[in-house]
């Protein structure tokens, strides 16, 4: 956030700047470092003034997407501003991973994995993207196919914990269902 915040104090009009920073009060309200509560007002006053000084900032129409699916519980409104971001800028990887988030969420499966697929397309090497992919799937209610992904990702990076702890819930939910079809049948 620092280098974000100096880049600021050098050029008070990069839009870019003020994005960077927005998404690092993302990350601190989605992975639960700080309270969503006191993250995503200042998600939302980064991305707007991102956007006072570029409209056209497909990153900055993420962010608030963000803000507007996790905090604001306006979905129509989140769901615009992902489609803006990626009409605006189709080669941000963030866009489609956060936008396959809300997709998921929203229970449109097929779409998620899609818009998973292309953010891996667009950063192939992202340990994040690469098991969200496996996050999709296992919505999806594919557990083999959510394991398969999530192995794969651990292969690149045998440190990246999600990884770790998403494949042992795929295993367990499959074992889960495995019993239950099991007992369905006795």
């Amino acid at each position: 956030m620092a280098y974000f915040e100096q880049s600021m104090g050098k050029d008070a009009n990069s839009p870019l700047a003020y994005d960077g920073l927005a998404d690092c009060w993302i990350s601190l309200g989605w992975y639960g470092y700080l309270s969503p509560k006191g993250t995503y007002p200042q998600v939302k006053a980064a991305a707007m003034k991102a956007l006072e000084l570029d409209a056209t900032l497909g990153e900055a129409h993420t962010s608030l997407a963000m803000a507007s699916m996790n905090y604001d519980w306006d979905w129509s409104a989140a769901e615009r501003e992902f489609q803006k971001a990626i009409e605006l800028n189709p080669n941000y990887a963030n866009a489609h991973h956060w936008y396959a988030d809300y997709l998921s969420a929203a229970g449109r499966h097929e779409q998620a994995v899609a818009e998973s697929k292309r953010a891996l397309e667009l950063d192939p090497v992202s340990p994040i993207i690469n098991a969200w992919l496996g996050w999709r799937y296992f919505f999806a209610r594919q557990y083999d196919v959510a394991i398969e992904q999530y192995l794969k990702t651990l292969e690149m990076d045998p440190t990246f914990v999600p990884a770790h702890h998403f494949l042992g819930q795929a295993y367990e939910l499959k074992k889960a269902v495995s019993l239950l079809e099991g007992a369905r049948y006795t």
